[in-house]
């Protein structure tokens, strides 16, 4: 190759050269670009959840004993549409509160925990059903539910009602 053909292609190897970098400086750009607007959602997210777990109201339940809680799911159900609402005993083998709506009568176990809610619960709520001629089980909580717990409601058709479901019962 001759001296002046290599100097004529220089300038198109130093546009596709500048081109090629500019390509995977755009391909940063737009990463570092996406990855802020990820991280921006999640701590809108976490705030506007973390706003809504800790309302007075929940510092409130956070406090009640288990009796109280179960009291409060009671009347929280009736105002939710619940009909024939009504505590079990002190040995109520797995269900806390008995209840009906749209023909459906439910056996409900009523969790007030500071950490996250175990598979037990879920089993006492089902296993609980026969005993009181329930239809369906549900287990309603303070916090959240473990992955077992989530694994076992699931193959039995288990509802769980967990701290954000029950902000949205509230209110």
């Amino acid at each position: 190759m001759n001296t002046r053909r290599a100097i004529s292609l220089l300038p198109t190897v130093i546009v596709l050269s500048l081109a090629w970098t500019y390509h995977q400086y755009l391909q940063y750009l737009i990463g570092a670009f996406l990855i802020f607007v990820a991280i921006a959602i999640f701590v809108k997210l976490f705030r506007v959840v973390a706003r809504l777990t800790h309302s007075a109201s929940f510092r409130e339940i956070d406090q009640m004993d288990g009796i109280e809680f179960e009291k409060y799911i009671a009347q929280l159900l009736r105002i939710n549409g619940y009909s024939h609402v009504k505590l079990t005993n002190k040995f109520d083998y797995g269900i806390d509160i008995l209840a009906r709506k749209n023909g459906i009568r439910w056996g409900i176990q009523v969790k007030r925990n500071r950490g996250q809610v175990k598979v037990d619960a879920v089993r006492q709520a089902v296993t609980g059903l026969k005993m009181y001629n329930c239809d369906k089980a549900m287990v309603i909580t303070n916090s959240y539910f473990g992955r077992y717990a989530t694994t076992l409601a699931k193959v039995n058709d288990c509802v769980l009602i967990d701290r954000l479901q029950l902000y949205k019962l509230m209110h």
